[in-house]
């Protein structure tokens, strides 16, 4: 669940979601800390099925040192933790970079500009299908620079993603936002390459099955605006996104729509819900036929404190989607298509330090 898209849009390297963090070391020059979280999650999958798993539990260190006045280097390695399977810990960020007057600029593995400053959805489990950033490149890049500054009334952002001789994507984006009379308000866009990108299998042969790949480039624009009043929280967003194929004139269009809303009840409880829509037209002979994607969700979380929580959600989907990051549950959804209507049910627990 994303919180208020201007507190996101210049993200602490060292204190994102480590309200708890462990101090391992600290002296004048710097510190160090150790943070992490636990998920647990009871979801009704789209097979129908009822499963019972870790999410996207996680665990990191995150240093920063004091070089001169003005002048920090920091860095910052995050891994995530399965609750099953043959592996314990996989890499999830890998973070190098230095922090001036003059902005932030870092350096590795790490989630691309258009995911940190996210857009008008809060959930937990189903939204996000209208952030459409993300369909090529799953949010995050191996080889990224970026750099963040945060002015008196104005945030500038912008990174972009070496291809390492086409072994990654290649991957450029810019945003800029800024907050007046209880709005925040962002624009932005990017572009990204990827070669070789699979997009199917070829079982022809069942015991030597080949990638289906094809080389592809999604352009895409957005603006994004959110209102607080009282206890309450309205957001919307508009994208706009061109995927291409690079070796033939197929692609597809898309417009996507994403309205959302959070309002507290008390200090520890809040409701959510949020109505996506995603338009498709495809041309230049493309396959894919034209369509459409709605999605609703409606949702409420319990903060007992800094540490600990528990939320369950509501999702309803009908229609197409090419795809889409959901960042509640740190996972990529691939094409999916719910012709009659689908709903979804989850709830989930986590717990910070």
């Amino acid at each position: 669940m994303k919180k208020t898209l201007l507190a996101v849009a210049i993200p602490s390297l060292l204190v994102a979601n480590m309200a708890s963090a462990a101090e391992i070391y600290k002296s004048d020059e710097g510190s160090v800390d150790f943070y992490g979280q636990l998920r647990t999650e009871l979801k009704k999958s789209e097979d129908k099925e009822v499963t019972l798993n870790a999410g996207s539990s996680r665990a990191g260190v995150a240093a920063q040192y004091t070089l001169a006045e003005g002048v920090d280097v920091f860095g910052k390695v995050e891994f995530g933790l399965q609750g099953k399977g043959d592996y314990v810990m996989k890499n999830r960020l890998h973070i190098a970079g230095v922090a001036t007057d003059f902005g932030k600029f870092s350096f590795g593995r790490q989630w691309v500009v258009s995911d940190d400053v996210w857009g008008a959805d809060y959930s937990y489990f189903f939204g996000g299908t209208g952030l459409r950033h993300a369909t090529l490149s799953g949010a995050r890049h191996d080889s990224l620079i970026k750099y963040n500054y945060e002015g008196e009334s104005f945030w500038v952002a912008a990174n972009y993603g070496l291809d390492q001789d086409d072994s990654n994507q290649e991957l450029a984006e810019l945003y800029a936002g800024t907050s007046i009379a209880g709005f925040n308000l962002h624009v932005g866009g990017g572009q990204n390459t990827a070669k070789k990108f699979k997009v199917g299998s070829d079982k022809t042969d069942p015991n030597a099955p080949k990638d289906i790949t094809a080389d592809l480039r999604n352009t895409y624009f957005e603006g994004t605006a959110e209102y607080s009043f009282g206890a309450a929280l309205i957001g919307f967003t508009y994208y706009n996104a061109k995927l291409e194929d690079l070796n033939s004139a197929d692609q597809i269009k898309e417009n996507a729509y994403s309205l959302a809303g959070t309002y507290a009840f008390t200090d520890k409880a809040t409701a959510y819900t949020g109505f996506e829509y995603v338009e498709q037209k495809p041309s230049g002979g493309a396959d894919n036929e034209k369509g459409d994607g709605k999605n609703f969700y409606l949702g409420t979380v319990y903060k007992f404190n800094s540490w600990a929580r528990i939320y369950g959600e509501y999702g309803y989907a009908k229609g197409t989607t090419t795809g889409f990051t959901n960042k509640g549950s740190d996972s990529f959804v691939g094409p999916t298509a719910v012709k009659d209507g689908e709903s979804n049910f989850a709830i989930g627990a986590r717990v910070y330090w």
